[in-house]
């Protein structure tokens, strides 16, 4: 425990700097775990690393890792008992919020109000779902089946919590988040469209956040903004009040896909392709400004976003896969690709030795017309099982 840099036992690491101010102790930053999110999507993250490699002896050097994850996500992660995790910094110099969205105005009510602390946000309840659903898949294969029942209960009661605490009946979506007084916020936002990647919500509820997040108050033809502007605290020049950022497009394209709304995630990985032709390098930024896309305009940059950017460098890399439907299985040494969709811009793309386990397949995928088809070229190192179906 360590109020200073908000740390507590099992909670994963949110920043590491170095420099003259972390060193003479006026920040907090060396390391800093003021981060509500971290701890789920580490979790969430090995999951799908072991998806994708297989890797067992990298799961069992993390099991105790993720134990103590998971103990802090009930312990500490969960201020009030509720089953949502909350954030309240502790750190005098720390981050007043700990989500993604960690500028000071980030989280607002309708009417201007700054949301006060603990804070429960909607999207990292779908994370915590997220990563208790799939540690009880790893577990039970790795040999705890009582922890996995456990987990798995814990997620399917999360759920029915979350859609009673977070559906707003009036605006027909969901809640960014719930403040201190675990009242919603009523603005629409981009956090409720990665509700549909967690899985946390039903279908037919996702296709209702998916069809909501393409109109034009939300869509502003360059990408989903970080918040509507229909509503009043809309500032399209803001950091996250407005902005639209690649990362979080894509996991909302990826949860789309996902979800089988494939026409609207190849519209966002669209969007984005054509931002980017506008920038130095045909490189993302980190974010850029909400500004409604016109015939001949270009996006609005951002003056200091940062570019290049681990997360938005890696956003079109996850639309791509997204929207090819490619989902790897490799502890059963299986690649299953579903409903592939190339944008219309896109004839074709060729893939080279993408490693999945142990092998390494070649895929071809070619749009003609509406359909796309796709070839296994070649599958090298072990024998791998490469299924295409076409679902409808």
């Amino acid at each position: 425990m360590d109020d200073w840099r908000d740390e507590e036992p099992g909670k994963i690491v949110h920043e590491h700097r170095e420099g003259e101010m972390t060193r003479c102790g006026e920040m907090p930053f060396g390391p800093y775990y003021g981060s509500v999110d971290a701890t789920p999507l580490f979790l969430v993250l090995l999951s799908e690393t072991f998806n994708w490699t297989a890797d067992e002896e990298l799961v069992r050097d993390m099991l105790p890792h993720v134990y103590r994850a998971l103990e802090w996500m009930n312990k500490y992660g969960d201020l009030d008992g509720d089953g949502f995790l909350e954030y309240q910094r502790r750190s005098p110099k720390g981050l007043i919020n700990e989500g993604w969205k960690d500028s000071w105005d980030a989280n607002m009510h309708r009417d201007g109000r700054v949301a006060e602390p603990p804070i429960a946000l909607a999207e990292v309840q779908g994370y915590q779902y997220d990563a208790k659903f799939r540690m009880a898949s790893l577990l039970r294969l790795f040999g705890d089946a009582k922890t996995a029942d456990r987990l798995k209960k814990e997620a399917a009661e999360l759920a029915k919590k979350f859609e009673k605490a977070y559906w707003m009946p009036e605006q027909n979506f969901y809640s960014m988040a719930l403040d201190k007084e675990k009242k919603q916020l009523g603005v629409i936002s981009s956090n409720a469209g990665h509700l549909l990647w967690s899985r946390i919500i039903s279908r037919d509820r996702a296709r209702i956040v998916s069809e909501r997040i393409m109109e034009r108050d939300l869509y502003s033809g360059w990408g989903v903004r970080t918040l509507a502007n229909s509503e009043p605290v809309f500032n399209p020049l803001s950091y996250h009040r407005g902005s639209v950022w690649p990362h979080d497009n894509s996991l909302i394209a990826h949860g789309m896909a996902l979800s089988e709304m494939r026409g609207e995630a190849t519209r966002i990985l669209t969007s984005l392709f054509h931002a980017a032709l506008n920038f130095r390098d045909y490189r993302l930024p980190e974010l850029f400004c909400g500004v409604e896309r016109r015939e001949h305009d270009a996006p609005v940059h951002y003056p200091v976003s940062c570019s290049p950017q681990a997360w938005a460098s890696g956003s079109l890399f996850l639309m791509l896969t997204s929207v090819l439907g490619i989902r790897p299985t490799a502890p059963r040494k299986e690649l299953n690709i579903i409903n592939p969709e190339l944008p219309s811009w896109l004839d074709f793309l060729h893939i080279r030795n993408l490693r999945i386990g142990k092998s390494r397949v070649g895929l071809d995928f070619t749009r003609r017309g509406d359909r796309t088809f796709c070839n296994v070229v070649n599958v090298e190192g072990e024998k791998m099982l490469v299924n295409v179906a076409f679902r409808h």
